[in-house]
């Protein structure tokens, strides 16, 4: 029996998600998923973190220093202001990822 060593990319998706916006940490886990789904579209979120996940759903390159000053500034530690902005760029990443994965689907099932 031959065996896969692919890994398993939805597993590990979720293994990200999980931990990112599950897992342990100094932010509250619902402001980092109210994050995480700010920056793949979902609705606005309290000031300052919305600009900013606004942003790094958009274009990451985009994002400011006055942005991040602010989430510091709101957050009050440097490892808070982190976990958010990963959270988001975690948000703004699976969305991305999802989407690509539902094309190569449809384009398999298409070519079928």
């Amino acid at each position: 029996m031959m065996t896969s060593s692919r890994p398993d990319h939805y597993a590990l998706a979720e293994t990200l998600r999980l931990r990112v916006l599950e897992g342990s940490g100094e932010t509250d886990p619902a402001v980092r998923q109210r994050t995480a789904a700010r920056a793949a579209g979902g609705p606005p979120i309290e000031a300052p973190y919305d600009d900013l996940a606004r942003q790094i759903g958009e274009s990451a390159s985009g994002t400011t220093d006055a942005q991040v000053a602010d989430v510091l500034v709101a957050a009050r530690s440097e490892k808070a202001a982190f976990e958010l902005i990963a959270a988001a760029a975690t948000g703004a990443a699976l969305l991305r990822w999802e989407r690509a994965i539902k094309a190569l689907e449809e384009a398999r099932h298409a070519s079928a």
